[in-house]
């Protein structure tokens, strides 16, 4: 369709259109071999996605039966006890992550009914909110399937009859109320429920596990405290946010085994994106999701890695032309392409000429390096961890990001750990340098630097136990004291200098040659992506509400306060009410200004003043101010 534009002359031209030429500029994105690359782009992204919830899987299950096993061994403890103090209450401090530990009462009533022949049913605090409704869901849970809770309640007349029947015809040694979401429970239904529990609790044991989402103790908030009294409460506490994210980072993403990653702007994006989303494990993910999905679009060499049972390989004998062109533009290919003209002109020509063999030892030596980072960050976090005067302790994540910024040992919150790490006692000292020395001997198939460090390791722990050999044959005097310490400091002080000599030549992965395949490192892109820009996202809804309503652009099905909005607009710095109504009066279609109206322009400009687009000002009184006066 052809355009028109207006001259100064008053008259119209026609302007060609521009839109067939742009067509034409990407033939490309419409080819069958384009449709393949997005699919096989595509494809590696599901894999990778699959990798990293099969790691969560794990990891969640494992934890939910640590904590499901502690249930059964509170339970236990509590059939055991021969007096009763009240009714057995474990709590649990679940945190925002309630979702992920949902599975353990499962676990747990599975596992307490097959070994102790107890009967378990689970209170959803979401859906009943009456006490009624409550008993006949739990007695359902409990009764025998030939049975109905409602059948025996008309027979009974009474919940504690219901009770009773419950009790004599499923010879049950015990009674076990899970309760997922004890903080959304209205506090009447728990007073009462445990009220009937307690009566009944010297003929047959009950126990209750509270779930706590918001990871406080329990207080008068939630019952009253004569209902408190009657518990005799234990608290277990499962793993908190923050190590949860530690133990899925470190099986999934943080791992030599994945063949995705994130770059330091974009991981420390990932820790803001954890700490903002109050602790939750899903954000993260998402942010993961989010982040691993740009990168398999946007990089097309990525299809081409794939994890074999060894290592991660990169198929170069895959790659076509314009693929190999595309791995030549790569800046770090560049880079390490003008360094090899110098020294080794050969390496340089086969890469030039897209040689497999030399692609593949190239690929290989990217993987070495994170090898390489991510033991020498395991090593350095074991010998640091939990040093009174850091200010990284119980951070290993922070840790790793400052590993991934290359030369770790300029970093000021490192070197005030090596510090204190070299103050410690020869006991302590030995004790941090063997757990440093069998986390290197971990690694399978260690490179020459690991095993450099290795040797360091080694060599030291050995001049360690000689000394302190030496010192438990014979009592020392003052002078040998002396000397003593003196050895002491001058090996810790020599390891701390070799130590700090190792991490000086380790780089950053975005030094590294062909990093760009696997290190996602656009942290602007998915800063925008998670954190939207809320200003930006009012004025669009405000301007298009058709965009957000599912409505048409007509005018009379837009919303007052978009109306209101168009007028503000127009308006210059001072806007006046009265002006200002009677403009909208007249938006709406209206000849008088009635009460309805009146009450529409209120409630608009008051939700105006709420977004932050105005301000009542003591100049004028009919008028009010404008806060924002830049576009958009």
């Amino acid at each position: 369709m052809d355009t028109f534009t207006s001259l100064s002359t008053g008259c119209f031209v026609v302007k060609p259109s521009k839109r067939n030429e742009r067509l034409a500029e990407f033939p490309q994105l419409y080819t069958e071999e384009s449709k393949m690359s997005l699919l096989g782009r595509y494809e590696q992204y599901i894999s990778s996605k699959k990798k990293f919830t099969d790691a969560l899987n794990i990891t969640l299950e494992d934890i939910n039966k640590e904590v499901s096993s502690k249930i059964v061994n509170f339970i236990n403890e509590g059939l055991k006890a021969s007096v009763s103090r009240g009714i057995p209450t474990l709590t649990l401090k679940i945190g925002v992550n309630f979702k992920e530990f949902s599975p353990i009462y499962k676990l747990a009533a599975k596992e307490v009914s097959e070994t102790f022949k107890i009967q378990c049913a689970t209170v959803n605090s979401s859906q009943h909110s009456d006490m009624t409704a409550v008993l006949k869901d739990v007695f359902g849970q409990l009764l025998n399937s030939e049975n109905d809770a409602n059948k025996v309640l008309l027979k009974t007349l009474s919940m504690r009859g219901l009770l009773d029947h419950v009790m004599t015809s499923n010879n049950c040694n015990g009674i076990v109320l899970f309760i997922p979401r004890f903080d959304i429970l209205p506090s009447t239904i728990m007073d009462k429920l445990i009220d009937i529990c307690s009566s009944r609790n010297q003929e047959v044991p009950f126990f209750f596990v509270l779930g706590l989402s918001t990871g406080i103790e329990l207080s008068a908030e939630w019952m009253s405290s004569s209902a408190i009294s009657q518990l005799n409460i234990e608290t277990v506490t499962p793993p908190s946010p923050t190590e949860l994210l530690e133990r899925v980072l470190f099986k999934s993403l943080l791992d030599t085994e994945t063949s995705f990653k994130l770059s330091y702007r974009t991981f420390e994006v990932l820790l803001s994106r954890f700490s903002f989303s109050s602790y939750s494990l899903h954000d993260v993910m998402k942010t993961i999701d989010v982040a691993l999905l740009s990168h398999s679009m946007h990089q097309p060499l990525f299809k081409h890695i794939e994890k074999t049972s060894s290592n991660i390989q990169f198929h170069a004998n895959n790659l076509d032309d314009e693929e190999k062109a595309l791995l030549l533009q790569l800046p770090s290919v560049q880079k390490y392409i003008e360094k090899c003209v110098v020294s080794n002109k050969s390496l340089a020509l086969q890469l030039l000429e897209g040689d497999a063999d030399a692609i593949d030892n190239l690929y290989q030596q990217c993987t070495e390096n994170y090898q390489v980072l991510f033991h020498s960050f395991k090593v350095l976090h074991s010998l640091i961890k939990n040093i009174p005067g850091s200010s990284l302790v119980g951070k290993p994540l922070e840790l790793y990001s400052f590993c991934l910024q290359g030369c770790v040992n300029e970093v000021k919150e490192v070197c005030i750990a090596l510090k204190c790490f070299a103050m410690l006692q020869s006991s302590a000292f030995l004790e941090r340098l063997q757990s440093a020395y069998q986390e290197c001997q971990s690694v399978e198939k260690p490179c020459t630097k690991l095993q450099l460090l290795e040797k360091v390791l080694k060599v030291q722990i050995e001049e360690m136990k000689s000394i302190l050999t030496e010192t438990s044959k014979y009592e020392l005097d003052c002078s040998d004291k002396k000397s003593y310490s003196e050895k002491v400091k001058s090996i810790q002080q020599s390891f701390i200098s070799r130590l700090e000599n190792y991490f000086s030549t380790l780089t950053a992965p975005t030094s590294w040659p062909m990093h760009e395949i696997i290190w996602y490192s656009n942290h602007v892109e998915l800063q925008n992506m998670l954190v939207g820009k809320c200003r930006t996202a009012l004025h669009r809804g405000l301007t298009n509400p058709n965009l957000y309503l599912q409505g048409s652009s007509d005018i009379t099905a837009k919303p007052d306060l978009c109306h209101l909005y168009d007028l503000f607009q127009e308006h210059g710095k001072m806007i006046s009410l009265h002006d200002w109504i009677q403009s909208f009066n007249a938006l709406l279609g209206k000849k008088k200004i009635s009460s309805e109206t009146h009450a529409q322009f209120i409630s608009a400009v008051s939700e105006l003043h709420f977004m932050g687009y105005l301000k009542p000002t003591k100049r004028k009184t009919d008028h009010v101010a404008k806060l924002s006066l830049l576009g958009y």
